[in-house]
């Protein structure tokens, strides 16, 4: 099964390289956005914005920080890697990559069944409360 393998290593990276919040955050500023490219800066602004409840323009400090040297040292590369973005890092610039697209369908596919499947595990659990 050659063909199965070769299909399933790519899409196992790919399911990999989204596991983290940040990263899937990434892949959806990137296909929300008008711009072909963004600096790291305005990711991280707009990743501790969405991550502390707060507009972009006040993100800053610690979180901003935190966002930016954790998308500098690790998301970014990891998205690089599987092709889902163009990371310069001598330049803190990020494009979409050839991948892009293919990793925004995985998440649009995947938030709403997962979200699904927790409501109907949640309901389960309050009946069993209920029951007990």
């Amino acid at each position: 099964m050659i063909g199965a393998k070769s299909f399933e290593d790519p899409l196992s990276e790919m399911y990999h390289a989204l596991r983290a919040p940040r990263r899937r955050t990434v892949v959806s500023i990137l296909s929300d956005s008008d711009e072909a490219t963004i600096t790291v800066r305005s990711l991280a602004r707009e990743i501790a914005a969405d991550e502390h409840s707060i507009p972009v323009t006040a993100a800053s400090g610690e979180p901003y920080r935190n966002a930016y040297n954790a998308l500098s040292q690790t998301h970014l590369p990891a998205l690089s890697s599987t092709g889902v973005i163009i990371y310069d890092p001598k330049r803190q610039k990020v494009s979409g990559g050839p991948n892009l697209a293919v990793a925004s369908i995985i998440i649009e596919i995947t938030r709403p069944t997962v979200t699904l499947l927790f409501d109907q595990l949640e309901e389960e659990m309050e009946e069993q409360t209920m029951t007990d």
